[in-house]
C-alpha cells in the first residue's frame, strides 16, 4: 500500500514537472515571437537590406504557380524559377535560397487575401481591437513588390526562427536525455533544454536577423532540423528518424546553398548506426565459445542497443552534432 502511494505521488511529481516545462517553454516562445515580429516594418520601405531589397522588390514579384505541368518543367517558362526572366528572356543572378523565397511568397498572398477579413473585423470589434489602416492596407499590398512582400518574408522568417527555439529545445533534450536516464533526474534534462532554447530565444543577432527577408535564419531552421534527425537516427534507428534528416538536409540546402556540409549528418548518423551493430555482433561472437564473457557480451549489447546506460547515444549523438557544426556555422 505504502508502494502504491510512493508511485502514485511521483507521477504527480512527474505531471506537475511537464506542466512546468511546458509553460515555460510556452513563454520563451511568446517572447521569442514577440521580438521577432515587433515593429516588423520599422524602416517603412525603404529597403535597408541590400539582399532583402534585392529580393523583394525584383525577384519575389516574379514568382507565380506554373499553369500547366509543361509550363513546370521548362526552366525557361516555369514563373517559379527565379533564375530565370520571363519578361526579358534571359537570365539573372538569384543566389539566395528557393525555398524560404517561396514561402514568403505564399505568406504575401495569404496575407493579401486576409486584408478583407481584418477590415471587416476592425469595422465590428470598434477601436479597441481594430486593425490599423496601415495594418490592413500593407497586408493588402503583401503580395506586392517591395515593402509588401518584404515584410511578408520578414513575418515568414520570424516564424521559421521561432521553430528554431523549438528544434533547439528537442536537440538538448535529446542529447542530454541518455545522462538524464543514467542519473535518473530526466527534470534536469528538461532544464537543459529549457536553457538552451532560452539562450537562442534572446540572442541578439538572431532577433536582428529575424528582421530581415533573409535566407540565413531559415538555413539555420533546417539544419538544426537535420541535426536533430541525426541525433534521432542514431538512438532510436527508425526510418521517420531517417526522413526527419533527410528532410531537414535538403530544406538547408535548398534555403542556402553554403549550408551544403549538413549532408555529413545523414552519412554520419548511418556510419555509426553501423558500427555499433558491428560491436554488438562482435560482443556475442567472442563470447559464443567463452561461456564466462557472456554477461560481459550482453552488457556490450546492451550499449549497443541503447539501453539502460546510454553511453553510447552521449557519444555517437555528440559525433554526429561535432561533424555538423560546419554545416550549422557555414550556413
Amino acid at each position: 500500500m505504502e508502494r502504491m502511494g510512493h508511485t502514485s505521488l511521483s507521477a504527480s511529481r512527474a505531471r506537475s514537472a511537464r506542466f512546468i516545462n511546458l509553460l515555460i517553454l510556452s513563454s520563451i516562445l511568446v517572447g521569442a515571437l514577440v521580438l521577432r515580429t515587433w515593429n516588423v516594418n520599422f524602416d517603412q520601405g525603404v529597403g535597408s537590406h541590400p539582399d532583402e531589397r534585392s529580393t523583394a522588390c525584383f525577384v519575389a514579384p516574379t514568382i507565380g504557380l506554373p499553369q500547366s505541368w509543361d509550363q513546370f518543367r521548362d526552366p525557361q517558362r516555369s514563373p517559379l524559377n527565379p533564375l530565370w526572366n520571363l519578361a526579358q528572356g534571359e537570365r539573372r543572378s538569384f543566389t539566395y535560397g528557393h525555398f524560404p523565397l517561396y514561402l514568403g511568397v505564399g505568406m504575401g498572398h495569404v496575407l493579401h487575401h486576409l486584408a478583407p477579413v481584418a477590415e471587416r473585423w476592425s469595422d465590428l470589434t470598434g477601436p479597441g481591437f481594430a486593425f490599423s489602416p496601415k495594418t490592413i492596407s500593407l497586408m493588402a499590398r503583401a503580395n506586392q513588390a517591395c515593402d509588401g512582400i518584404a515584410v511578408a518574408g520578414r513575418l515568414t522568417i520570424a516564424l521559421l526562427d521561432t521553430l528554431t527555439i523549438v528544434l533547439v529545445y528537442l536537440l538538448a533534450g535529446a542529447l542530454f536525455a541518455p545522462r538524464g536516464r543514467r542519473l535518473g533526474k530526466p527534470t534536469g534534462v528538461r532544464g537543459f533544454a529549457l536553457l538552451a532554447a532560452a539562450f537562442y530565444a534572446f540572442t541578439a543577432q538572431a532577433i536582428q536577423l529575424s528582421h530581415f527577408f533573409a535566407m540565413d535564419p531559415a538555413s539555420t531552421t533546417f539544419t538544426v532540423l537535420a541535426v536533430l534527425g541525426g541525433v534521432y537516427m542514431v538512438q532510436r534507428r527508425s526510418l521517420a528518424s531517417a526522413t526527419l534528416c533527410g528532410l531537414g538536409a535538403g530544406l538547408a540546402v535548398s534555403s542556402k546553398f553554403s549550408a551544403l556540409p549538413i549532408l555529413a549528418v545523414p552519412v554520419v548518423a548511418g556510419v555509426l548506426i553501423y558500427l555499433r551493430a558491428a560491436l554488438r555482433v562482435s560482443a556475442f561472437a567472442y563470447a559464443s565459445d567463452r561461456p564466462q564473457a557472456l554477461t560481459i557480451a550482453e552488457e556490450t549489447a546492451r550499449l549497443a542497443d541503447g539501453e539502460n546506460i546510454g553511453a553510447i547515444e552521449d557519444e555517437a549523438a555528440g559525433r554526429v552534432q561535432f561533424f555538423a557544426l560546419g554545416g550549422v556555422v557555414w550556413a
